[in-house]
């Protein structure tokens, strides 16, 4: 194909100029107008006198797409295809292709067309305007790719994107060009072929692995963010489990779950103990010797491992009470009665008294002795090592006892209500080490 006979605009007065508002100006390389493929609807060169000679495929030369495999496509994956036009004796060559469906070959257009290079461009159909994009418009819905300059190679390398869905059969329509490279549309030769692809299966999206949300792992009780070694956390994030599911039907033998539905999580490669999982939040115990500092974070399931997640863990003490109830955006404990009544918050049957005994159930309170493995049932009740203190507002509380771990990382503390305290509501403290938990929790108290 010879260079195309550039478009001139034809200037008037200035005035005139100013009043056409927008001027569209498309400047064309070297190629032919849409619709050359030889395609139904369309002509080619030979037929449109851009370039003569022989009759089209009528002389010794050819033009040939090289397909990746077999002529099918996978609906939506891109091809990269290689259009080669040859012809013994002839100097320079181009091509113009387009695809269409089989349900309308003449303006049914399937998928679209890319450029790998600068060799070629996309028009549309109708204006025969290089393709902006966002694509052709819907009333020039058929595109066409082609050469931007006559190569002595003859190759050129596109892109092939095929529809989205199953179209049924798919043709693709191309054009070459030999030319002898004097000038002149004279002398040239047109080839022509087709190709058709029928659709192969449909290639479904790989399955998507679990992910950690941005800070998505928080102390189970405090809410805080990080992770505490031997505590209970929450991990909320996508795709984590496919199915919601408890530990209920796994404790076995004291044995306790570090897997639910092959879903595990890792702490710095120490496996936690699984208590419940969902398709975005898992409830897991972290292992006793998870370390300080940052720790990588991985939820493994059966489509694979989630990128490390980054969090900062301690190996000391975080405390935080146990304290689901929330009303009036306040978190009230819940605690108990020895007669084993949930007591301390507006939807329990009656507030604490002053002076009464009551227990807490806490998280995060550190090692006990004997040490209690995280993925056992607890034996026994082991003591807490790093003594507590606990607060009613500034009103100290006296604890019964040093508060033991009851149940794999649950801890429960025994204590007496300050009896001088007057009816109302109390924030309620646990401090370790001067670690204090979450200013956070109340707890009401009346006398009965």
């Amino acid at each position: 194909m010879t260079k195309r006979t550039n478009h001139r605009i034809v200037a008037g007065k200035l005035s005139v100029l100013l009043a056409v508002v927008p001027i569209l100006l498309f400047a064309y390389a070297s190629g032919p107008d849409p619709r050359n493929t030889g395609a139904p609807g369309d002509q080619t060169c030979a037929q449109s006198g851009c370039h003569t000679g022989t009759a089209v495929n009528g002389g010794p030369g050819s033009v040939t797409i090289t397909f990746p495999g077999e002529l099918k496509y996978t609906p939506g994956v891109k091809q990269r295809l290689v259009v080669q036009v040859a012809d013994p004796g002839m100097r320079l060559f181009g091509f113009q292709a387009t695809a269409r469906r089989e349900t309308n070959l003449t303006r049914d257009q399937a998928g679209s067309f890319s450029s790998v290079d600068s060799s070629t461009q996309i028009l549309c159909d109708g204006a025969g305007q290089i393709r902006p994009n966002a694509g052709c418009p819907a009333n020039a819905s058929v595109e066409f790719i082609e050469h931007t300059r006559a190569v002595a190679s003859g190759t050129f390398t596109i892109e092939w994107t095929p529809p989205a869905t199953d179209v049924g059969n798919v043709r693709i329509y191309v054009a070459g060009n030999a030319t002898n490279g004097n000038g002149q549309n004279t002398g040239d030769r047109v080839y022509t072929a087709n190709y058709v692809l029928t659709p192969g299966a449909t290639t479904p999206p790989p399955p998507a692995k679990p992910s950690i949300s941005s800070d998505g792992i928080k102390d189970l009780f405090g809410g805080t963010t990080g992770v505490v070694a031997g505590a209970w956390f929450t991990l909320a994030g996508a795709d984590l489990a496919s199915a919601t599911n408890t530990w209920d039907s796994l404790v076995a033998e004291g044995a306790l779950p570090t897997a639910i539905d092959g879903v595990s999580v890792k702490i710095n490669d120490k496996l936690s103990t699984l208590a419940s999982v969902s398709a975005t939040t898992i409830r897991a115990l972290a292992a006793n010797d998870i370390g300080s500092g940052p720790v990588n974070v991985v939820v493994t399931n059966a489509n694979g491992e989630s990128t490390p997640f980054s969090v900062t863990a301690t190996d000391a003490v975080k405390p935080s009470l146990y304290a689901p109830v929330t009303a009036d955006g306040k978190s009230y404990v819940s605690a108990m009665a020895k007669d084993g009544t949930v007591i301390g918050n507006p939807s329990a049957t009656r507030a604490a008294a002053p002076g009464e005994t009551i227990i807490l159930f806490a998280n995060g309170l550190g090692v006990t002795n004997p040490v209690s493995d995280t993925n056992k049932v607890v034996k026994g009740a082991p003591a807490i090592t790093v003594p507590v203190k606990i607060r009613f507002n500034e009103d100290v509380a006296t604890l019964t006892g040093t508060g033991n771990l009851v149940y794999a990382g649950i801890y429960q503390l025994v204590l007496t209500v300050p009896s001088t305290l007057a009816d109302g509501e109390y924030q309620l403290i646990v401090e370790q080490n001067s670690v204090a938990s979450s200013n956070g929790v109340y707890i009401t108290v009346k006398a009965q």
